[in-house]
């Protein structure tokens, strides 16, 4: 009992740090308004502050920031960016076995930032899990790319979402809303602090 109390009190704490800008659907992230972008309003900054601020931040966050980033001179930024393992996803291995095994994917993504004075709008996160798999003798030592798809497909063995919507992994389903909205977070606060030295 201590220990789900723990649980629920690191939840409630973890989620007062950040805010939730967007929520994951099966198709794809939507802002708690059911749109495609979040308006962030920063009063009195020029759009060539908020740009060069945030632009500032993310050369911080990544460590070749020019294979990372897409510059419109002033106007937008695109991140293009890809961590390994750091989406986890939990299931069984075949059907005879008993329990579960969690297996860690890569995610690539990509999101979009444009700047107006007194504004930053940041379009939904888009993105890819994917992880590297090696066979054995019982599948011919076949290897390649396996993917973690959004929602259940014919031919997919793994899925976040079931077809009628209903969530069928929620390690996966938590660790890739938390994971987009933290980097969010952590891209505007670092903006906030980045002339602070």
């Amino acid at each position: 009992m201590k220990k789900l109390l723990n649980i629920i009190a690191l939840m409630i704490f973890s989620q007062s740090f950040f805010s939730q800008y967007f929520i994951l659907t099966p198709k794809g992230f939507v802002s708690n308004d059911n749109t495609d972008y979040v308006v962030i309003d920063v009063p009195n900054t020029k759009q060539k502050d908020l740009y060069r601020n945030v632009l500032n931040a993310l050369s911080t966050m990544y460590k070749d920031p020019k294979n990372v980033l897409s510059l419109v001179e002033g106007e937008s930024i695109t991140v293009k960016g890809y961590e390994e393992k750091v989406i986890p996803h939990k299931y069984k291995l075949n059907p005879l076995l008993i329990g579960k095994a969690t297996m860690k994917y890569d995610v690539s993504y990509t999101i979009n930032i444009l700047f107006k004075d007194n504004k930053i709008r940041i379009n939904s996160p888009t993105f890819e899990c994917r992880r590297w798999y090696q066979g054995d003798y019982k599948s011919g030592w076949d290897e390649g790319w396996a993917y973690l798809k959004l929602s259940k497909e014919k031919n997919a063995r793994t899925s976040i979402f079931e077809k009628n919507g209903e969530v069928t992994s929620e390690e996966s389903y938590n660790a890739l809303n938390t994971h987009f909205n933290s980097l969010i977070n952590e891209i505007l606060e670092k903006s906030k602090k980045v002339n602070d030295w």
